[in-house]
């Protein structure tokens, strides 16, 4: 029997610079442009977009625009061009406002080697988002929060939208530090 794979995009997710008065809140900081650093203090990308929740008016997802350099370094020519971004979920991001750093929580350098990459033209589909909270659970101590039991099955990864539970996990509900 096949499985079959809907790659709808994801309704309840828009990138916030494609939403008509939609911006980051004021009390808030917007990492768009900042250095992305591993706990590790190597930078490895920049900040090129947040993905929010329209739902819950919530950024649930920094988008990583990984360095050339990373991608030629450690995965031997695997990825192309299109499959530079990583979307990673905002209990995993500390801001620094100060010297304009995000740094990513619980990932090595090693950790980016295959890490689910988000392909700006296939667009974003729950699909991905599963994929990369199963991911993350192998690992990452917030893996336990998450109900992979429930949420990574084919009825979830063909929806076009995920239910609030979800989000409960510590990869989202672990507020960005500034």
């Amino acid at each position: 029997m096949s499985t079959i794979i809907n790659d709808t995009e994801n309704t309840r997710l828009k990138f916030l610079e494609d939403l008509s008065g939609y911006k980051v809140h004021h009390d808030d900081v917007d990492p768009r442009g900042y250095s992305v650093k591993l706990s590790s203090d190597e930078t490895i990308g920049e900040v090129e977009g947040l993905l929010a929740d329209t739902s819950a008016n919530l950024v649930r997802y920094v988008e990583v625009e990984i360095d050339d350099d990373v991608i030629k370094r450690h995965t031997g020519d695997r990825y192309t061009e299109e499959d530079r971004h990583a979307l990673i979920p905002v209990g995993l991001v500390h801001l620094n406002a100060s010297s304009n750093t995000a740094t990513l929580l619980g990932l090595t350098f090693d950790h980016l080697v295959d890490y689910p990459r988000f392909r700006k033209d296939k667009g974003y589909t729950t699909r991905y988002e599963i994929d990369t909270n199963d991911y993350l659970a192998d690992f990452h101590e917030y893996g336990s929060s998450y109900d992979r039991s429930r949420f990574s099955t084919n009825e979830f990864r063909n929806a076009n939208t995920l239910d609030d539970d979800f989000y409960t996990s510590g990869f989202y509900t672990t507020k960005m530090p500034r």
